[in-house]
């Protein structure tokens, strides 16, 4: 029966209709990734989530998710400068749009010269005079701004307003949500069919982020190149590791009880899993600009570079120390307790691997 057949490794096909963006993963209804390949293609992220649940994300991120898949990808290319915008929390998301609030990360894949980032403000401002600022296309001279570079990521929590310049390319992480509410557009107009109309200015200003903009507290982290496992940010929504892929590596991904997502940066990798001893490894590959969800059934796999210089994001979603769950409450109730801290100590040690924050699951293939 086809509900007995094992999930695998989903490769999507990438939603390119905006010359602005290209969009590798989201379950968002009005727009959801249909997988390429295997005996699921064609299939959308969100029909396989209302098929397979917690088969998918594991059961903690069922458990406070639901049917939702919790986070979403993207790359922006740069052509012009985005309009200036701003995410709502969870909580408000959830009680004005029913939506998921948006956390995000930014990962600069490349920056022209000139290219900057916008987050924030340089001291801080009242809703007034942001206001009008807004309204009269002098915002700028307000914002705080850093110049982009290959290599930097931002994290962009809820209420902190911010922008890429043109000719900055950026990966984006964040939570599955469209509640992008554009705030200006620096003297161009919003067009009406980019957006949801009431994403506005005036509908954010009680959530916005007036104070000053404090880099070292928000995790602004400049050019990670020093080693081969980088912990980038690690939220309630979504953790995100940098994967600089010179060896093989042996995931352990059933000691997260989670999906792992991975999002190839450069280079190439493929995945390689075990379903049957007696076939051996069936391969997947995944390039430079293309994602790979490999569901939380998968207990492990190897990762292998392809190409030189490869690396990769991996993103997965811890468990939340809060036992009320976001969208189905009942669930939380039937999870298995938390595993024994003096357990995962005798895992770590068991690994002896030294390759970043995620040196529990990575073990380095000689």
């Amino acid at each position: 029966m086809e509900e007995e057949k094992k999930l695998y490794p989903f490769k999507f096909i990438p939603i390119d209709e905006d010359p602005r963006e290209t969009v590798l993963l989201a379950d968002l209804g009005y727009q959801d990734s249909l997988v390429r390949e295997g005996w699921l293609a064609a299939n959308s992220i969100s029909e396989i989530m209302d098929m397979y649940m917690d088969r998918v994300v594991g059961e903690h991120v069922f458990g406070w998710y639901g049917r939702q898949f919790p986070v979403m990808a993207r790359i922006l290319a740069g052509q012009e400068r985005t309009p200036l915008m701003v995410s709502p929390d969870d909580e408000t998301a959830s009680q004005r749009l029913d939506f998921l609030g948006k956390a995000k990360l930014w990962y600069v894949n490349g920056a022209d010269e000139g290219g900057r980032i916008y987050l924030g403000f340089k001291e801080d401002t009242s809703a007034e005079d942001f206001y009008y600022a807004c309204r009269d296309n002098k915002v700028e001279h307000l914002l705080y701004s850093v110049p982009a570079k290959a290599g930097d990521c931002f994290f962009i929590y809820p209420g902190l307003v911010h922008a890429a310049g043109k000719g900055v390319r950026i990966t984006e992480i964040s939570e599955c949500s469209p509640l992008d509410f554009r705030l200006c557009n620096w003297g161009k107009p919003i067009e009406g069919d980019d957006f949801d109309a009431s994403l506005s200015l005036e509908a954010a200003f009680d959530f916005i982020d007036y104070k000053k903009y404090v880099p070292g507290l928000h995790n602004h982290a400049h050019s990670h190149d020093g080693g081969l496992s980088t912990h980038l940010t690690e939220c309630e929504e979504f953790s995100v590791t940098k994967l600089k892929l010179t060896d093989a590596l042996h995931i352990y991904s059933s000691k997260f009880d989670c999906f792992l997502l991975y999002v190839c940066l450069e280079g190439e990798a493929s995945l390689q899993v075990v379903f049957d001893p007696e076939i051996g490894p069936i391969n997947y590959t995944v390039k430079e600009g293309e994602c790979i969800l490999v569901p939380a059934e998968v207990p492990d796999f190897f990762l292998l570079p392809v190409a030189r210089n490869t690396s990769l994001l991996e993103i997965t979603v811890e468990k939340r120390a809060d036992s009320d769950a976001y969208i189905n409450p009942d669930i939380q109730a039937a999870l298995p307790g938390e595993e024994d801290e003096d357990d995962q100590d005798e895992d770590l040690e068991d690994d002896g691997c030294d390759c970043g924050h995620h040196h529990h699951h990575h073990h380095h293939i000689s």
